[in-house]
């Protein structure tokens, strides 16, 4: 097995989740496509739950609530059973439809009968990176240095727990955004899970919302949901990794207690193979600006780009 300096506090699936939110936003933007038509709900300045799923449809993978006090092994539990869904509604599924394949990017859909109103999307590209080098930079605890640099809704990030179980990490955190142009400022209370590494050498993580009291809904941010499972594996003898994301991500607060809002998952699907690749595209580019950075004040020398 390739070897590693392991570290927690990894937020890899979540920064790309949100990134793809920012790049859809940024490309309606340049382009002027229409947020809404005659034929799809609009929302107000009240954002309604309008374009949100009937509150009558149960949706215990929006958010799964945690007990209070929090239990270590209800954590773990839980996202096994996340995972577990991963591997038996997506990767054993045949039906992934392929969206775009552009710069070595290629992004898929896959629509579930569970949940048609949330589809899963895979995105997998080989980075001109290590393992390590993807991972030093998406860590948590540098979210707020790097993150402005892909995303200029990003607002803060937070961490309120840490729990280890049978070699899993979990951190219980919450993400902030500024308002996404016409629609109101979102949060994300999530629980961001690392992996011991596969025999292969290969990095597992991944992400799930959790409703817990121990972070409160606050009236002024509409709550996003997102649950995803991530693999970094190295090729090319760690010169590169081979990057694999899979999630499912609903800026609409669609839970069953949930206050709406009016960002139409339709334009989400409609645009996703771009902006994908889009979002794969500017997180590498960062990470390589990043490690120029970082290499040239160690050596004193500037980089050519």
């Amino acid at each position: 097995m390739t070897k590693f300096t392991m570290q927690a506090r990894t937020g890899t699936v979540s920064r790309l989740c949100l990134l793809i939110w920012t790049s859809l936003l940024l490309h309606v933007q340049s382009r002027g496509i229409p947020w809404f038509s005659s034929s799809e709900p609009r929302g107000g300045a009240s954002e309604a739950a309008a374009s949100c799923p009937s509150k009558t449809t149960t949706r215990p993978e929006r958010g799964y609530k945690l007990s209070n006090p929090i239990q270590p092994d209800e954590l773990y539990n839980a996202w096994k059973t996340i995972q577990n869904d991963y591997y038996e509604k997506a990767f054993k599924n045949p039906d992934w439809k392929v969206l775009n394949a552009k710069n070595g990017v290629e992004v898929s859909m896959l629509t579930h009968p569970t949940d048609p109103a949330c589809p899963y999307v895979k995105m997998t590209y080989d980075m001109p990176l290590s393992v390590q080098d993807c991972w030093d930079f998406l860590l948590l605890d540098k979210w707020d240095k790097n993150m402005p640099k892909m995303d200029p809704f990003y607002e803060g990030v937070s961490i309120h727990g840490e729990y280890n179980v049978t070699g899993t990490n979990m951190l219980l955190c919450r993400k902030r955004t500024k308002r996404l142009m016409a629609f109101g400022k979102r949060d994300l209370v999530f629980l961001s899970v690392t992996e011991e590494p596969l025999e292969d050498g290969t990095w597992v993580s991944g992400s799930f919302s959790v409703e817990t009291p121990v972070v409160p809904r606050d009236k002024s941010y509409t709550r996003a949901f997102q649950d995803s499972l991530a693999f970094y594996k190295p090729i090319e003898n760690n010169k590169k990794c081979a990057l694999t994301i899979m999630c499912r991500i609903d800026l609409n607060d669609s839970s069953e207690e949930g206050a709406g809002g009016s960002v139409p998952m339709w334009l989400y699907v409609k645009t996703i193979g771009r902006t994908g690749v889009m979002s794969v595209l500017k997180m590498r580019d960062a990470i390589l600006d990043d490690l120029k950075e970082r290499t040239s004040a160690v050596t004193g020398k500037t980089v050519v780009q």
